[in-house]
C-alpha cells in the first residue's frame, strides 16, 4: 500500500509540476485567454505573465510534493500527508477552478488533485 501511495503522490508532483513548466514555457497565450483580452496588447502581456508566475508557482508545489514522496521512508507521516494536502488542494484546487471559469481544460489540475488525494488517503490507510 505504502509503495503505490508513493507512487501516486509522486506522480502527482511530477505532473504538477510539467503543469507548471508548460505555463511558464508557452511561447503565445491559449485561444481562450487570448479571446478574452481581446486585441488589448497591455491584457495580453499581463495575463501571459501572470499564467508564468503561476506556472513557477505551480512547478515550485510540484517539486515539493515529488520530494515529500521520494523522502517518505517506511512509510507517511501524519505530517507529510498534510503538507501534500496543503500543497496540492489550494494550488491544483483553484488552478481548476479558474480554468473551468474561463474555458481551459480544467480537468488537468483536476485529475492531478484527485491523484494525489487518492495516494494521501493510501498512505493514511495503514
Amino acid at each position: 500500500m505504502h509503495t503505490i501511495a508513493r507512487i501516486l503522490i509522486g506522480s502527482a508532483g511530477l505532473l504538477i509540476a510539467a503543469g507548471g513548466t508548460y505555463d511558464i514555457l508557452i511561447p503565445k497565450l491559449p485561444r481562450g485567454l487570448a479571446a478574452i483580452c481581446g486585441d488589448q496588447p497591455r491584457a495580453l502581456r499581463l495575463a501571459r505573465e501572470l499564467l508564468r508566475a503561476l506556472g513557477g508557482a505551480l512547478l515550485g508545489v510540484g517539486a515539493a510534493v515529488f520530494s515529500i514522496a521520494a523522502a517518505a521512508g517506511a512509510g507517511f507521516s501524519v505530517a507529510q500527508s498534510v503538507l501534500v494536502l496543503v500543497l496540492v488542494i489550494p494550488a491544483e484546487g483553484i488552478n481548476a477552478l479558474a480554468m473551468h471559469r474561463v474555458g481551459s481544460p480544467w480537468q488537468f489540475p483536476a485529475a492531478f488533485l484527485g491523484i494525489a488525494l487518492v495516494g494521501v488517503m493510501l498512505a493514511l490507510a495503514r
